[in-house]
C-alpha cells in the first residue's frame, strides 16, 4: 500500500460513476491482487468445498471441479481490462453496448445480484461472529445473533463509506492475517483428517455430477464478480500491463479460493452435514480446538467485512448508474438498509441459509453469464482497440440515450434459454430434463447463446460498414 497516499486512506470517496481523472490513475496491479485475494478469502470458500463433495464426487474429481470453477475469474480479468481503459465502473461501461435506457435492465439485475451477495456476506459475517462468541463460551440465541448482526452490519457500512483507498488498505492486511490463519487451520486439518475415507470417496458422473458442481462454483465466484471487475481497476495506471492486471486479478482470487475449498473438501469427511447445516460456520469452528477456533473466527469475521464492502461498494455504483440522483454515501446507506432487511428475514424467520443461497447462485448465474459473454466479446472486438467514448457513456450531446435493441435481445435470449433448462428451486424450466435435470448447466447455455448471437450481430454490422 505504499503506492497509495496515506492521507487519502481514510477519506470518504466521492468519485461515483464519473470517469476517474487521469491524474488519479496511479494504482498498481499488486493492489488488485490484494483486493481480489481479500474478496475470496472468506470462510464461505470452505462451504463451497463441502458443496462440491455433496454432488457425489471423489476427492480427485472435487479438486478438478474446484479448479474448473475458479477458472471463471478469467471473466473478471477481462472486465478489469475494460476498467483501465474506460476509467469508470463496469455497468457504466456497459452503456455503450445497450444504450443508456437499454442498460437499465442489466444494471438493475446486477444491482439486485450485488444486493443479494451483500446479504449473503452479512449473513455469513453474522454467523461467523456468533460462532466466535459461542467459541468463547456464550450460548446460541436469537439475542446473540441480533447483536452479531448489529455489530457486523454497522462495521460494514462505516468501512463502505470510506471508499476504495480504505478497502485496498484493509484488504492487503486482512489477506495476510486471515491467509496465515487459514494455512494454520489447513495444516491442522491435513494432519487430523482420515485420509483413507477421503481417498475412498466414490466417483460421480462427469456429466450429471461434475459439470453441475463446476457451474455452481463458477456462478458463485468469477461469474458473480464479473460485473464488478472495472469498479476496482478504473484507478489502474495506464502503464499497468494487461498481463500484470490479469495475473493479479486471477491469481489473487484463485489462490485463496483453492486453499479454502481444499479445506472444505477435507472437512466434509469429518462433517458430512456441513453442506446442509443451518449454521455451517459454527460447525467448522466446532472441529477446531478453542485456541485455534477463536483467532481463526476473529480473522474470518474481519475478512468478511472487506468482502461485504466490495459488494456494497459496487451495488452503490450500480444504483448511481441507474440514474438515482444521490451522493455515493447515501447510495451506500440505502443499499445497506435493504440488505439488513434481507438478513433479518433469513436469520430470524426462514432460518435456512444454504438452500436459498444455492438457488440464488443458479438463478443469477444465468443472467450474469449472458451479460458477461456480450460485455467481454464487445471489449475484445471493439473497445480494446477504440476505447470507450464519453459521449456514449453519459449520453452527452444526445448520443446513445435510447435502447440498442439487438444487444439487449441477445442478452435476454441467452438468459431465457438458460432458464428454460435450469431448476432453481423457485423457477423450474420446462426443458430441465435429462442431462439438465437437477443441475445448473443453464449458465453455460446462456453464455454460449448470448456469445453466438452478439458475435453474429457484430459480424453482420462489420460487413455492412
Amino acid at each position: 500500500m505504499s503506492e497509495i497516499n496515506r492521507s487519502e486512506t481514510w477519506k470518504v470517496e466521492s468519485t461515483g460513476i464519473d470517469r476517474v481523472p487521469e491524474a488519479e490513475q496511479t494504482a498498481k496491479p499488486i493492489e488488485l491482487f490484494w483486493v481480489w485475494s481479500a474478496a475470496n478469502i472468506g470462510i464461505l470458500g470452505v462451504v463451497y468445498g463441502a458443496v462440491i463433495v455433496a454432488f457425489g464426487l471423489s476427492f480427485i474429481q472435487s479438486i478438478l471441479a474446484a479448479l474448473a470453477g475458479v477458472a471463471s475469474f478469467i471473466l473478471v480479468g477481462y472486465t478489469s481490462f475494460a476498467g483501465k481503459r474506460g476509467r469508470t465502473s463496469t455497468l457504466t461501461l456497459s452503456r455503450v453496448i445497450f444504450g443508456l435506457q437499454g442498460n437499465i435492465a442489466p444494471t438493475t439485475f446486477s444491482w439486485i445480484n450485488l444486493m443479494g451477495w451483500e446479504a449473503v456476506n452479512v449473513i455469513t459475517g453474522t454467523l461467523t461472529l456468533a460462532a466466535l462468541f459461542q467459541a468463547t463460551g456464550m450460548s446460541a440465541s436469537h439475542a446473540l445473533t441480533a447483536f452479531s448482526l448489529l455489530l457486523f452490519g454497522g462495521l460494514t457500512i462505516v468501512v463502505s463509506l470510506l471508499g476504495q483507498n480504505t478497502v485496498v488498505w484493509m484488504q492487503s492486511w486482512f489477506s495476510r492475517i486471515f491467509g496465515t490463519m487459514t494455512l494454520i487451520v489447513v495444516l491442522y486439518i491435513v494432519f487430523t483428517t482420515e485420509w483413507g475415507k477421503v481417498l475412498s470417496l466414490p466417483s460421480g458422473s462427469w456429466l450429471t455430477s461434475f459439470l453441475p458442481a463446476v457451474s455452481v462454483i463458477a456462478a458463485g465466484t468469477g461469474i458473480s464478480w464479473a460485473i464488478a471487475g472495472a469498479d476496482y481497476s478504473r484507478y489502474q495506471s495506464p502503464q499497468s500491463s494487461d498481463k500484470s492486471i490479469f495475473a493479479a486479478v486471477v491469481g489473487g482470487a484463485c489462490l485463496p479460493l483453492m486453499l479454502l475449498m481444499f479445506t472444505g473438501i477435507l472437512l466434509s469427511v469429518q462433517l458430512p452435514d456441513l453442506a446442509s447445516s443451518a449454521n455451517p460456520i459454527a460447525l467448522i469452528g466446532s472441529v477446531l480446538p478453542t485456541w485455534m477456533a477463536i483467532p481463526y473466527l476473529l480473522a474470518a469475521t474481519a475478512g468478511i467485512v472487506t468482502i461485504a464492502v466490495l459488494s456494497l461498494y459496487s451495488a452503490s455504483l450500480n444504483l448511481l448508474t441507474l440514474g438515482v440522483k444521490v451522493k455515493q454515501p447515501l447510495a451506500v446507506s440505502i443499499d445497506a438498509l435493504l440488505v439488513l432487511g434481507i438478513a433479518i428475514y433469513v436469520l430470524f424467520i426462514s432460518e435456512d441459509f444454504l438452500g436459498p443461497f444455492i438457488s440464488f447462485l443458479v438463478f443469477c448465474g444465468v443472467f450474469l453469464s449472458a451479460w458477461a459473454a456480450i460485455f467481454i466479446l464487445d471489449y475484445v472486438k471493439l473497445r480494446r482497440h477504440h476505447g470507450y467514448d464519453a459521449n456514449a457513456l453519459y449520453g452527452l450531446h444526445g448520443q446513445n440515450r435510447g435502447v440498442r435493441k439487438v444487444p439487449l435481445f441477445c442478452w435476454f435470449l441467452g438468459a431465457l434459454c438458460g432458464l428454460l433448462v435450469t431448476k432453481t428451486g423457485f423457477i423450474d424450466g420446462p426443458l430441465a430434463k435429462g442431462l439438465f435435470a437437477d443441475s445448473s448447466l443453464g449458465l453455460f447455455v446462456s453464455f454460449l447463446i448470448s456469445l453466438a448471437g452478439y458475435g453474429l450481430y457484430l459480424t453482420s454490422r462489420g460487413e455492412r460498414q
